[in-house]
């Protein structure tokens, strides 16, 4: 019986059940929100997010592969540490900005040159944080992807590259979908308190989202 077809849906769910979890795409999308990121940045930030996820997971699986799965646990346990951190240190910057007074008010007051100054300042903070909170989520790689690439290995060529095709192309469609969908639906709320708060909104979610990262909940 050919199980060609079987190992590329298997690949394909795999991707998109494991890209579907919301520390892989919430917090760029709620960053791309309060940060007020045109589509097309937050196309282009997903889509790096959710191809370096692929290549991390890829990378990962290849050293497991040579080490001996019985270490994977291990290795994941260690990844969620790692992405909970980002996530939950990213949070802290964004809070610290809050309690600072530098969110996302935009008030016109006369003091142009002050208001720059503080604007250009927050800008280059929000750059940093803005490549943070992308790789956080997409440092989190699949491992439960392994058994499907080594059962396609044992198929060939053709069916190796499928697997890693479909996986590729479910795990990007995942991310790149769900962030920018979000990220517009989100545009729809245009309450002045969003963008009073946008620093601490984006602090909750990074932190909610990196401490269940942390903890193996997501």
């Amino acid at each position: 019986m050919n199980t060609l077809p079987a190992l590329l849906v298997a690949a394909g769910g795999v991707g998109f059940g494991h890209a579907v979890m919301p520390d892989h795409w919430l917090p760029l999308a709620v960053l791309s929100r309060t940060s007020r990121y045109r589509t097309a940045r937050v196309v282009r930030l997903s889509l790096a997010a959710a191809l370096t996820h692929v290549a991390v997971s890829l990378m990962l699986g290849g050293i497991l592969v040579l080490i001996g799965l019985q270490f994977r646990a291990t290795v994941a346990r260690h990844v969620d540490l790692i992405v909970g951190g980002i996530l939950l240190a990213t949070g802290a910057v964004f809070l610290a900005l809050d309690l600072a007074g530098k969110g996302h008010g935009h008030s016109h007051d006369g003091e142009g040159h002050h208001h720059d100054h503080d604007h250009n300042h927050d800008g280059h903070v929000h750059g940093v944080t803005g490549l943070l909170v992308p790789f956080g989520a997409a440092a989190s790689p699949d491992l439960t992807i392994l058994p499907v690439f080594l059962a396609a290995s044992a198929l060939g060529i053709t069916a190796s590259l499928g697997s890693l095709a479909t996986f590729t192309a479910a795990t990007v469609a995942t991310i790149t979908g769900l962030t920018t969908a979000t990220a517009l639906g989100a545009r729809l709320f245009t309450a002045a308190w969003i963008d009073r708060r946008a620093n601490l909104i984006t602090a909750l979610t990074l932190m909610a989202i990196g401490a269940l990262v942390v903890v193996g909940l997501i």
